[in-house]
C-alpha cells in the first residue's frame, strides 16, 4: 500500500507541476498580449506597419474610372468605406478627369438582386455623376476578378489606363492586380493618410487590417495574380 500511495502523490505531483507550467505559460502570453495592445493603442506602431502598403496618389486624366465596392447592406446603407469611396469618385467626375466611372465588384449568382455595386451607384448619382456616365461590373467576388472584367470591359473600349479608387490599405493589392492584366493604373486612395496620432481603436483596426492585406498580397503572389 505504501507503494500505491507514492505513485499516485507523484502522479499529483506531476499533474500540479504540469498546471502550474500551463499557468505560467498563459501568464506569459497575457502579459504579451497586454504589451501588444498598449503599443498598438498608444504609439505611431500602426503606421509605421502600415507604411510599405501606402502608395502616393497619381491624379490626372484617364479615360476611366474605376470604383471598388465596398459593404452595403439589404436595404442600401454604404459602410464608411464604400461612401470615402464613391464622394472620391464624384470629385474626380466633376473636376473633369474621366468621363466614365465603372463600379466593380458584386456576386454573379445574385445579378437579380440589387447589391454594393447598385447603391453606389446611386449614391453616385445623388452626388452629381449623371447616370449614363455609370458603368456597373458585378460579377466580380474578389480584387483579382476584377481586375480581369474591367481589363476585359477597357480593351472593348479601347481604353489603356484608369483613375482606380479604392482604399489606401487596399490600394497596393489593387494596383498589382490591374496591372497584372496589362492595363495601366494612376491609383486615388479614398482615405490618404499620413503618419499622426489616432485613436486606439483605428489604431487597433488600422493593424488588423494591414495584416488582412499582407497575407492577401503573399496568397496573390503565390497565384501569380500580382
Amino acid at each position: 500500500m505504501p507503494h500505491v500511495e507514492g505513485v499516485i502523490l507523484d502522479r499529483r505531483e506531476t499533474r500540479w507541476s504540469s498546471l502550474c507550467a500551463v499557468a505560467r505559460v498563459l501568464r506569459v502570453l497575457l502579459v504579451a498580449y497586454a504589451l501588444l495592445m498598449l503599443v498598438l493603442f498608444y504609439s505611431p506602431v500602426a503606421d509605421y506597419f502600415v507604411l510599405p502598403l501606402s502608395i502616393p496618389p497619381d491624379i490626372r486624366p484617364a479615360p476611366a474610372i474605376v470604383v471598388l465596392t465596398a459593404y452595403a447592406s439589404e436595404d442600401g446603407v454604404l459602410n464608411e468605406s464604400a461612401m470615402r469611396r464613391v464622394h472620391t469618385a464624384s470629385r474626380l467626375y466633376r473636376d473633369g478627369f474621366s468621363p466614365l466611372v465603372i463600379i466593380s465588384g458584386g456576386d454573379p449568382t445574385r445579378l437579380s438582386v440589387r447589391q454594393s455595386a447598385d447603391f453606389m451607384a446611386q449614391f453616385a448619382t445623388e452626388l452629381g455623376i449623371s447616370q449614363s456616365a455609370i458603368l456597373l461590373e458585378k460579377s466580380s467576388k474578389n480584387t483579382h476578378a476584377s481586375s480581369v472584367h474591367i481589363a476585359e470591359h477597357c480593351r472593348e473600349r479601347g481604353i489603356d489606363r484608369v483613375l482606380l479608387v479604392t482604399d489606401a490599405l487596399h490600394m497596393r493589392r489593387a494596383v498589382g492586380a490591374f496591372r497584372a492584366q496589362h492595363l495601366a493604373v494612376s491609383p486615388v486612395p479614398a482615405d490618404p493618410w499620413t503618419l499622426h496620432w489616432e485613436t486606439p481603436q483605428v489604431r487597433l483596426k488600422k493593424f488588423w487590417g494591414a495584416l488582412h492585406e499582407y497575407a492577401a498580397l503573399l496568397y496573390y503572389w503565390w497565384k501569380e495574380q500580382i
